[in-house]
């Protein structure tokens, strides 16, 4: 069997006789959403999968006679799409959600809460919360996340993920060697200019396997928390082993004016000058960039990962100074981030799409500056891309490995479906969401896991909670409204 596009311009594989070939799953009678390079949408389409990987994509009536498949998966018309990648996220905070209060000092409360967080959390805290997150985001469509570095154990969060079934990109926890600006002190982490250099890059062993579903990346604390020397040793890193590299840059102004301090410039600016800057780099948040850094992003191919709930619920607006919306049409890769159970509404790529449409109109006054096909591009192919993946998952193409979506429209969400993309966007999110797939196989069907026991995750989450807030530096909360026992 091999591969070709027909007169139809469907990616289907045209067989070497007259017989049907053999697949594993068919996905069919679907509103088919590609994400290829020509955006290609079939109204009435199906995927047929061999293995872990798409052997057929195209318009129904040509891929469904050419497969017998051991499973077939009926869509009933609803929408099937590649599955979200989230490309920033910090999993080992998911049991502490919540748990802080929301006051006028809450970054200082933070900072302290956060250091005595990570000096407590057993391998269980980790474990729980990551399988929490893992199956969270599975259930809400994302079938791969890069984590930003903070999981302090990874090979339990590696663990945790894998059980899920969904893919992760996992790099070395705080990296910095500029003492004061790379996050909490923290004593299981002591301060060393030493250790940033000696620990950068560990991760890349999970690569040597081909197939595995968590790999890992080059990944710095970022703001201003990184000399130059570090940057660079990151950066080379990278490049010789084929990933990304990845970092927090320009949260707030104050990340902002730090940088701009350390770098004598604009950092953006500086990165460019030194070598720092190209299409591995992946940059999270970035909600302050200023007018002469605009080219330097646009030109070096980077990616921006942009995290919209994050910055709103810490009072950063939606992207400040960030012109991810601007960014996005002049050509940057912009990506999205759920960033924190504590600083977004859920790890949701979803709550993202809809947030990052409504932020760039709301700033920008045009209503036509990010629609829901651009937010679903930054949620599917350009984060394959920030991920350094985009030749392996983020579209359904021949050849591609088989992470996919498939929705249904038992919701009023859904109908009455004049504008499919638009009504799984902006109305039905993830709602809808029926089937995941990862590698071919289905991890959630019907809306849950068939992976993991549900029930067994959520109990093991509050109990590695409850023993965590018996020693954590937490002030207790206060419930704004009296409650009585």
């Amino acid at each position: 069997m091999s591969a070709g596009s027909n007169s139809s311009g469907s990616n289907v594989a045209e067989l070497d006789d007259a017989a049907p070939g053999n697949v594993d799953v068919l996905v069919r009678n679907a509103y088919v959403i590609t994400m290829d390079s020509e955006r290609r949408v079939y109204p009435s389409g199906a995927v047929a999968i061999a293995g872990t990987s798409i052997v057929a994509v195209g318009p129904d009536r040509e891929v469904v006679p050419a497969f017998r498949s051991t499973t077939t998966i009926d869509a009933h018309g609803a929408v099937v799409h590649p599955g979200f990648v989230d490309n920033h996220t910090h999993v080992c905070l998911h049991n502490m959600r919540w748990a802080s209060q929301e006051n006028a000092d809450k970054a200082e409360r933070a900072s302290r809460q956060g250091k005595s967080y990570w000096d407590l959390c057993v391998d269980e805290t980790e474990y729980a919360g990551s399988k929490l997150a893992s199956l969270e985001m599975a259930r809400n469509g994302t079938t791969c996340f890069l984590e930003a570095g903070t999981l302090m154990e990874p090979d339990v969060g590696a663990a945790a993920v894998e059980a899920t079934g969904i893919r992760a990109l996992l790099g070395d926890p705080f990296v910095f060697d500029i003492e004061g600006v790379g996050g909490p002190a923290l004593e299981r982490i002591p301060f060393s200019p030493r250790r940033a250099f000696d620990v950068l890059g560990t991760e890349l062993r999970r690569n040597s396997d081909p197939d595995a579903l968590v790999r890992g990346h080059v990944n710095l604390r970022g703001m201003a928390s990184a000399t130059d020397e570090l940057e660079l040793a990151a950066k080379k890193k990278a490049d010789d082993n084929g990933v990304v590299l990845n970092q927090h840059q320009g949260y707030t102004m104050q990340d902002a004016s730090n940088d701009d301090r350390l770098r004598g410039r604009h950092p953006l600016l500086h990165f460019r000058e030194i070598g720092v800057l190209g299409e591995n780099c992946t940059f999270a948040h970035m909600n302050i960039i200023r007018e002469d850094e605009i080219e330097p992003i646009v030109e070096s191919g980077m990616s921006v990962v942009w995290c919209p709930a994050a910055s709103m619920l810490h009072g950063v607006q939606g992207t400040v100074l960030g012109k991810h919306a601007e960014l996005y049409n002049q050509g940057a890769n912009v990506a999205l981030g759920c960033d924190s159970a504590n600083w977004s509404t859920a790890f949701d790529i979803g709550d993202q799409m809809i947030l990052a449409i409504l932020t760039a109109r709301d700033k920008t006054g045009q209503v036509g500056m990010m629609a829901a096909e651009d937010s679903l591009t930054m949620a599917t192919i350009n984060g394959a891309r920030a991920v350094g993946l985009a030749d392996r998952i983020g579209s359904l193409e021949v050849g591609k490995l088989a992470d996919l979506v498939v929705r249904h429209e038992s919701l009023p969400e859904a109908l009455p479906g004049a504008d499919p993309i638009r009504s799984m966007v902006q109305s039905s999110r993830s709602k809808s969401i029926d089937i995941v797939m990862v590698n071919g196989e289905v991890i959630v069907e019907k809306g849950h896991s068939i992976r993991v026991d549900e029930e067994e995750v959520y109990a093991r989450s509050r109990e590695a909670t409850r023993e965590l807030m018996k020693r954590w530096d937490s002030s207790p909360l206060s419930p704004r409204w009296p409650h009585i026992e």
